[in-house]
């Protein structure tokens, strides 16, 4: 890689001599947290996406007719035959 900025250079220089390392050592590094950093901020976003579907959904849900004297389980066993096949 060969990067032009004098400006990133000194920044390079600076971050190795505080960490004790080589130039290519701390950059490195820096890439690899920034790598994490972005990857967790990423999952940690579709995870708030997936939420906030759900959520709106819901509403949706609340309302939908429930059979008056029918349980779950009967609701349930009326989607499969009696082998346990869906009908």
């Amino acid at each position: 890689m060969n990067i032009k900025d004098p400006a990133v250079h000194a920044m390079a220089r600076e971050l190795a001599a505080h960490k004790g390392t080589t130039v290519t050592d701390a950059v490195r590094q820096a890439l690899k947290a920034e790598l994490a950093r972005v990857g967790s901020a990423s999952t940690s976003q579709a995870a708030e996406q997936r939420e906030q579907q759900l959520m709106e959904l819901l509403p949706r849900f609340r309302h939908l007719p429930w059979p008056e004297g029918v349980s779950s389980r009967e609701l349930q066993d009326a989607l499969y035959d009696d082998n346990g096949l869906p009908l």
